[in-house]
């Protein structure tokens, strides 16, 4: 079992992607099983592949211990995605089990409605104030560089979003410049209660790679990037399918149904037709 367990962690580890898919084909219990197996840390990186109901459903079966650090070590925009998707009595179980970071960040995003811009939202996107240093800013990217892939975003001192500055000018800046003075104004943003086809049909995405959130007034509360959208488009696409599933087969359904009627009346036709034939010639 040991070498089968480390076999287990080199795949993990080496095809995340195709780990993914091969649970998602198994049952909850058995995709359990297999998580189960997984270090704390593994199985925190094996997450973000996962359909967030795919990995509710297998979570739930898990040690709760092992699922809420598992959760508590991912994205927090991943790991709410993955809360929300849990029934009610192992949600509120995990909930309480979250690192108290996770717990405090998940619960924020928790109470934004599904497939809204502030529910898949990055709450941790980074946000330096207008009168750091770029120097300081550069100190501090480098301590959270998991939460600024390509844009640092500039908020007042009441956390209002009043500009962004790119990687590649961060660096260049003077050591002693102030974020202010090397913000680009005005910054593209998304509401936090953006509906997904809302954000979706954002015409800012042909430019960024991510674009920051605010809620009313303009505060800053996170960053949605371009990776969940595409996971909110996948969602949508899949929902229409299903729909448009649902109503063919009612109109195949409908038709079927007016079909044996007809045949059902036209063979009542024949038979009436074919007694009152008989009985005139008799």
């Amino acid at each position: 079992m040991e070498l089968e367990s480390r076999l287990l962690e080199a795949f993990a580890d080496a095809h995340p992607a195709e780990l993914a898919r091969a649970l998602e084909s198994l049952s909850a219990e058995n995709a359990a099983e297999v998580m189960g197996e997984l270090a704390v840390d593994r199985l925190a990186e094996l997450l973000p592949w996962l359909a967030p109901p795919s990995a509710a459903y297998s979570l739930e079966l898990v040690e709760e211990k092992k699922a809420a650090a598992a959760l508590s070590a991912t994205r927090h925009d991943i790991s709410a995605s993955i809360i929300r998707a849990m029934g009610g009595e192992p949600r509120s179980r995990v909930l309480e089990l979250l690192s108290p970071a996770a717990r405090k960040a998940t619960k924020e995003l928790l109470r934004y409605a599904q497939d809204t811009a502030g529910a898949v939202m990055d709450p941790q996107g980074l946000a330096i104030a207008e009168s750091v240093s770029a120097g300081d800013a550069l100190t501090r990217l480098r301590s959270a560089a998991r939460h600024a892939l390509h844009y640092v975003y500039v908020v007042s001192e009441d956390q209002r979003l009043v500009g962004v500055v790119n990687l590649p000018e961060l660096v260049a800046a003077r050591p002693d410049q102030l974020l202010g003075l090397i913000a680009v104004r005005p910054v593209q943003s998304v509401s936090a209660r953006a509906t997904s086809k809302a954000i979706l049909a954002h015409p800012a995405w042909k430019h960024f790679h991510a674009l920051p959130v605010v809620e009313s007034g303009g505060r800053f509360v996170g960053v949605l990037r371009y990776a969940s959208i595409r996971k909110l488009e996948e969602r949508m696409l899949d929902t229409e399918i299903q729909d448009h599933a649902s109503q063919t087969a009612a109109a195949l359904g409908e038709l079927y149904g007016l079909g044996l009627r007809g045949l059902v009346e036209s063979a009542a036709a024949v038979v009436m037709g074919s007694g009152k034939s008989e009985g005139g010639r008799k």
